[in-house]
């Protein structure tokens, strides 16, 4: 099914690729990839296709490759930030009904960007509220806690938007690459199922508004802190 109006912003990420393959997967094609940057060749990670019901990507196809075996127009543009005066041009042109954001890590939309008329859709690797920033897969691993995904329409301040989906998983499996394989996968299946319930209402509506005064902001991890978190893993699967 094509997702007319749907703009994918896409930077050559692992993130991005994940949600491209599991849409393709799904059949839920969207209208147009902007592609942003330029994707270089990636080593064939080799993953199994499917841990616990979820697509694990294989970042030995590129987004560009993706979107050719399924027919999706992918429009490269230069800029290598997201903010950058191309990608606003782009999407005026482009004039989408809903955007999937999946820029480069760490970097913020601009409120010009924001503000080129359609809703911006983002998964956070956490679970909202209480787990805003960064990184933050890896201190709900560290508190023994699953890992979460929340779907939010983005705002002018960092994980605040309006919640649209929030998802639990399960903790992931030794030895998988939590990085490059695990997180960008439960991202994208949420993703999946958000624009599921989109192709069949045409709408996104949000579940609750955030209150920004709820919930921990946390940053970059530190190597000791994500090495301990790894090893907890490991240990589980050993137990």
């Amino acid at each position: 099914m094509r997702l007319d109006g749907v703009v994918m912003l896409a930077a050559p990420t692992a993130r991005s690729r994940a949600y491209i393959q599991a849409l393709v997967a799904a059949d839920l094609l969207p209208g147009k990839v902007l592609l942003l940057g330029t994707e270089s060749a990636q080593a064939s990670s080799s993953p199994p296709q499917r841990w616990e019901g979820i697509h694990l990507p294989d970042h030995g196809e590129s987004i560009a490759a993706t979107c050719a075996r399924a027919g999706v127009a992918v429009q490269p543009c230069e800029a290598t930030t997201v903010n950058d005066e191309q990608v606003r041009a782009a999407l005026l042109a482009l004039a989408p009904r809903l955007v999937i954001y999946s820029g480069w890590g760490g970097q913020i939309v601009s409120s010009a960007l924001l503000d080129t008329g359609a809703p911006f859709l983002h998964l956070h690797s956490g679970w909202l509220p209480e787990y805003r920033g960064s990184t933050t897969l890896y201190y709900a691993l560290l508190n023994g806690e699953q890992p979460g995904v929340t779907a939010i329409l983005l705002d002018r301040t960092i994980d605040t938007g309006p919640i649209v989906a929030r998802r639990a998983y399960p903790r992931p499996p030794a030895g998988i690459d939590i990085d490059l394989v695990f997180d960008p996968a439960i991202r994208a299946d949420l993703l999946v199922r958000v624009l599921s319930g989109y192709a069949s209402t045409g709408a996104i509506r949000p579940l609750e508004t955030q209150d920004a005064a709820t919930g921990q902001t946390y940053y970059v991890i530190h190597p000791v802190l994500k090495h301990l978190a790894i090893l907890a893993i490991e240990q589980e699967r050993r137990a």
